[in-house]
Parts: C-alpha cells; structure tokens; sequence
C-alpha cells in the first residue's frame, strides 16, 4: 500500500471501528484478511515484515513484507496482500 491516500484511509478506518461507526461490510473484510495474517510467515506483531520473505501464492515470486500496519492495511478495500494471500 504505496499510496498515501490509502495508507490515510487504512487509519480513518481502525478509528471508525474503534468508535463503532465502520460499516459492516469493510470490518468482515477487514476480519476476514486478518484470519488470513495470523498464521502468515511474513508477519511480525501487526507488521508485514519488509525483512521477511515468502512466496506469492499465485506467481511463486519470492516477495517481500510490505512494511504496512496489518489492521490499517486490512480495512483498505483495494489493498493488496504482498503475497497475494488477499
């Protein structure tokens, strides 16, 4: 997520949830994406970890972390797991 204006966003959205106010739609995206991280080998805490490696699931590229804060990067409708996970 390279873009500043998705990066905002990701953020807007972890404090919309925290107030309650995201709609339901974007937080089982979010949900869904983040049972998805749990057990991915790039992660580290919230982080995916720019100095880890894994393969993408689609092309089998070795590809990094992409250093984005998982929970904000979750709730970005057009953002893109690194791995190609999501």
């Amino acid at each position: 997520m390279a873009d500043l204006k998705g990066i905002l966003s990701g953020w807007a959205n972890l404090v919309k949830d925290a107030f309650g106010k995201l709609n339901e739609e974007q937080k089982a995206l979010s949900e869904k994406r983040l049972s998805i991280c749990d057990t991915c080998q790039i992660r580290s805490g919230n982080i995916c970890n720019p100095s880890k490696m894994g393969r993408h699931v689609e092309t089998g590229a070795l590809s990094r972390g992409c250093g984005c804060n998982i929970a904000a990067k979750s709730m970005v409708k057009h953002a893109k797991c690194p791995l190609g996970k999501w």
